[in-house]
């Protein structure tokens, strides 16, 4: 059974005149593949091993407590390559000089994908077979000690006991004793070759296991680690223990001065989560829903997707993507609780920042990079037809399936509820606004608001490429998501009725009083739409997790509290109302919000600022 998808069969893998890097992992992840490098999980050399010799079931029945070392293992018996080499799913040699790295030793990079892999150097076979060629033995830059050693290294760790490494020295001491002098020089030395990565010249590599792996052996034979009640990563010896004696192998070779030893940066990747899988859930038959989740917004987030369970049909499917920036594991799984027992929703996440790193856009700023996102979702889930886009700070009344299922003729991109605030701002409250949108040819009403959209994924592919959009943004918009929308889809947008979209306003707020400059229909329309929403989006001057006064706060806080970040808003919203409220009892008294008093303080105090 191969040991990863594409990897060299275990079986049947033998080919000769080959480099071939070997990158172990234990799980899924992403990984360079090409002539050189060999994805290999662990788990499948296990279950290999356990159907071979009686050393290879004890291999596999050691495999967490060898760690990379049964890589080494596999390849040293069941495959053949003129040059044996060894990486980690997380760390790799860079084979790029001209690459700035983060130290003398290290070159970082957050994610691994095409263009990190093609700026380090990996993806150019014929340069590292020129780079490899040059050396008996590649290895990383050693780490520098100064005045302590390796031998102090081992003795210093909190999870290694001592005891362990002096006994593979007594092995090598009676059993190996041409080695001894290369041991004592390299555990006494300054310079520590960690890891267990190499690339090694077959005919190094081959006596090289043969001496580590009966080491090791021995080391089992003398030493009980289970019954001396070893933590977890204690019992992990064997595989540190194999990173010395590396060491002590490389040394013993540069002690013969006839070998040449190269040295190269280790590249370490922060993040290596495999490529998102931009495939139909439940078969293609559900309702697809894009929401975007950010550290800073996924307490909101998590409101929103709760509505939306809530309000959802048992008799609909619900493929719910999720596009996050600076989530963690943990945030995942506590959206994912959200959904707990709700059989017919799917939640996946779709890493932003590993998206616009690998698109390579950091010129962009952060809103238009979410902008740039999102008007790429047609380009990337290509096998969808349709989609809803809701906004983080949404909390959705009625089933979204509905919105779903908006009326859209083949040529419209997408169906939006038209931006209330913003045709006050064109039709005569903000003249900025008015001369903006007037130069990008926007009509007063015909500018949707984005925060609530249904995709038509098709129209969207055809009215514009990637280049173009990246274009477009990277002459920096005032309002990007918005203008990019307008600008790309303007003419093909089939607007919706205001409810779907309902935007509250604090009474008296610069917004509600824009709102109302708007053209009398729409703004009619959206009074209208506000006194029976089917979705409320909570991004205008009325947020109920900043003040318990809003309006529809009762609606906000009901869905909030069912979630796991419910009592954290509220917490925070509690903290906030001393210094916001409390010592104000007569300017709340007299100047109430909303009035013409309040107006006039509020200009008071902005003459007095700045005087």
């Amino acid at each position: 059974m191969p040991p990863a998808k594409g990897a060299v069969s275990m079986e049947s893998g033998r080919r000769d005149g080959r480099i071939k890097i070997y990158i172990s992992g234990h799980k899924d992840c992403a990984a360079v593949q090409n002539e050189v490098f060999v994805p290999v999980q662990q788990k499948a050399i296990v279950r290999f091993l356990m159907d071979g010799t009686p050393e290879d079931r004890f291999m596999a029945a050691h495999a967490n407590e060898y760690c990379e070392l049964l890589t080494q293992y596999w390849a040293w018996k069941y495959d053949d390559a003129d040059y044996y080499g060894f990486c980690h799913y997380r760390r790799y040699f860079e084979f790029n000089d001209a690459v700035k790295g983060s130290d003398a030793r290290t070159v970082r990079r957050t994610y691994l994908n095409a263009r990190t892999a093609a700026e380090l150097g990996l993806a150019d076979v014929p340069k590292i077979k020129q780079i490899v060629g040059q050396y008996d033995v590649t290895v990383p830059k050693p780490v520098n000690y100064y005045l302590y050693t390796v031998y102090w290294q081992w003795q210093s760790a909190d999870t290694l006991h001592i005891r362990d490494l002096d006994t593979v020295m007594e092995i090598i001491r009676s059993e190996y004793p041409d080695y001894y002098p290369a041991a004592k020089s390299y555990l006494y030395g300054h310079y520590f070759y960690g890891c267990n990565m190499f690339v090694m010249r077959r005919e190094l590599f081959l006596p090289y296991c043969e001496w580590l792996f009966a080491i090791l052996r021995r080391f089992y034979e003398r030493r009980d680690m289970a019954a001396d009640g070893y933590s977890g990563e204690a019992m992990r010896t064997p595989g540190h223990l194999g990173e010395r004696l590396f060491g002590i192998y490389l040394t013993w070779l540069m002690q013969q001065k006839r070998y040449t030893i190269g040295k190269r940066r280790t590249a370490v990747f922060e993040n290596t989560q495999p490529p998102f899988a931009a495939l139909p859930a439940f078969g293609g038959s559900a309702v697809t829903l894009f929401m975007p989740a950010d550290a800073g917004s996924v307490a909101l987030a998590a409101a929103a997707l709760r509505s939306v369970a809530d309000a959802a049909s048992f008799e609909r499917r619900y493929d719910v993507v999720m596009l996050t920036s600076g989530l963690v594991e943990q945030d995942r799984l506590k959206l994912r609780a959200v959904l707990h027992g709700r059989t017919n929703f799917s939640l996946r996440f779709f890493d932003a920042d590993r998206f616009c790193d690998e698109r390579g856009i950091a010129s962009l700023s952060p809103a238009e990079k979410e902008a740039f996102c999102l008007l790429m979702l047609p380009h990337l889930f290509t096998q969808h037809s349709r989609a809803v886009w809701l906004d983080a700070c949404v909390v959705a009344l009625e089933d979204i399936a509905a919105l779903y299922d908006a009326d859209l003729g083949a040529g419209d991109c997408c169906a939006a509820v038209a931006d209330v605030c913003l045709a006050g701002g064109i039709n005569g409250h903000s003249e900025h606004l008015r001369e903006y949108y007037r130069a990008l040819g926007a009509a007063c009403g015909a500018v949707a608001e984005p925060g609530v959209l249904v995709l038509n994924l098709p129209a969207m592919r055809a009215a514009y490429r990637e280049q173009e959009l990246y274009g477009y943004l990277h002459g920096s918009p005032e309002f990007p998501l918005r203008d990019a929308l307008n600008y790309f889809c303007g003419g093909k947008i089939r607007f919706l009725e205001g409810a779907w979209n309902v935007v509250p306003e604090r009474e008296g707020s610069e917004r509600a009083v824009c709102c109302t400059f708007a053209p009398q229909k729409l703004y009619l329309a959206y009074r209208a739409a506000a006194q029976s929403p089917r979705l409320l989006h909570f991004s205008g001057s009325d947020r109920p997790w900043e003040d318990a006064d809003s309006v529809w706060a009762h609606i906000f806080w009901r869905v909030s509290r069912e979630t796991p970040y419910g009592e954290g808003l509220l917490a925070a919203l509690c903290r906030s109302r001393p210094a916001k409220k409390e010592g104000n009892w007569f300017t709340r008294r007299a100047f109430p919000h909303g009035t013409r008093r309040r107006s006039l303080l509020h200009r008071i105090r902005r003459w007095f600022g700045r005087t």
